[in-house]
């Protein structure tokens, strides 16, 4: 789990909550009229704006930007370097008898180790890889596109519910005691819109992002790492070059 998403979602809405308290009352900031419009609008627009199975797996993925767990790149740095070692001293045919453990490590790197194993050309492999990864960026951006259209949606329902608050005034100007609960709605759902959109959805947003391009970039990097070794490169350049890639500095060997 990633303590500080959780801490710094959880900490926006912990501050907001302590300014009302400290200003009056939490029953005057609800009111179940804006929650619809800006909750149940926001949500239903966005899912109108995706094929329903990309809307909900978008949904669901809010889940990773809380529990996932950064790589450990130097894990990724061994990994490769591992292979590539031991390839140059027994041979690419010596790396099926852990193919399970590549596969658990990620996918993408079992389906090349095994390519490679059963002798598949490395051009093939690329080919066969860069699909995979097109396929895994758009699954990926998928997600990420459907909490920064909720992030746009939210405030913008909460002004669609300023402006019925505003009507509702508007057409009872006569009669007071209408007056109180037109100002609620027209007042509370652009609060609701911009607390959605800015203490939620656009963390959830550009966390979704970081794990795209983390994963994406792990993945690339595999690539090119089963194409050295392919070639036969030294396995301590390899690990260097990945290193460099990953911004990660080796310690020195003595």
């Amino acid at each position: 789990m990633d303590v500080g998403t959780l801490v710094g979602v959880a900490g926006a809405f912990l501050l907001i909550l302590i300014s009302i308290l400290i200003g009056g009352s939490l029953s005057a900031f609800i009111n179940i009229p804006s929650v619809f419009i800006v909750i149940g609008g926001g949500l239903a627009s966005a899912m109108g704006s995706f094929p329903l199975k990309d809307f909900i797996r978008g949904l669901l993925a809010v889940r990773k930007a809380f529990l996932w767990k950064a790589p450990d790149l130097t894990e990724v740095i061994e990994t490769i370097g591992e292979i590539a070692s031991k390839v140059r001293k027994e041979g690419i045919l010596s790396l099926e008898s852990d193919i399970e453990l590549y596969y658990q490590k990620d996918p993408l790197l079992g389906d090349m180790i095994r390519m490679l194993v059963d002798g598949i050309d490395i051009s093939e492999i690329r080919s066969t890889a860069q699909t995979a990864l097109a396929q895994t960026e758009e699954e990926l951006s998928t997600e990420v596109a459907v909490w920064e259209k909720l992030a746009d949606l939210f405030p913008a329902f909460g002004m669609i519910g300023t402006l019925i608050g505003l009507i509702q005034m508007l057409r009872n100007l006569n009669d007071p005691s209408a007056l109180g609960p037109g100002m609620a709605v027209a007042l509370i759902t652009t609060l609701y819109g911009a607390i959605l959109a800015n203490a939620f959805a656009l963390p959830v947003a550009n966390k979704l992002k970081k794990i795209k391009d983390t994963q994406l970039l792990i993945k690339h990097i595999y690539l090119e790492a089963i194409e050295k070794i392919q070639k036969g490169e030294n396995p301590n350049v390899i690990k260097q070059e990945v290193a460099i890639m990953l911004g990660v500095e080796l310690p020195q060997e003595v």
